[in-house]
């Protein structure tokens, strides 16, 4: 697992998995999350990380894909 901040988009990037991504999906507001063709979660992306608190719940979120 990878996490990277992008100071000029103010994002985070949490990489799960070296797969190439084929689907993306806004799961809420400015949380988007990317599958493989598996269907399986690849990475997920938070934006606005500094304007905006954000609760995500990962469990959800892993399940859900």
């Amino acid at each position: 697992m990878k996490i990277k901040y992008d100071k000029e988009t103010d994002a985070i990037y949490v990489i799960l998995s070296s797969d190439t991504i084929v689907e993306s999906e806004e799961k809420s507001k400015d949380v988007i999350v990317d599958y493989n063709d598996k269907d399986e979660v690849v990475a997920i992306e938070i934006l606005n990380v500094k304007q905006n608190s954000h609760e995500i719940d990962l469990p959800f979120i892993l399940k859900s894909a």
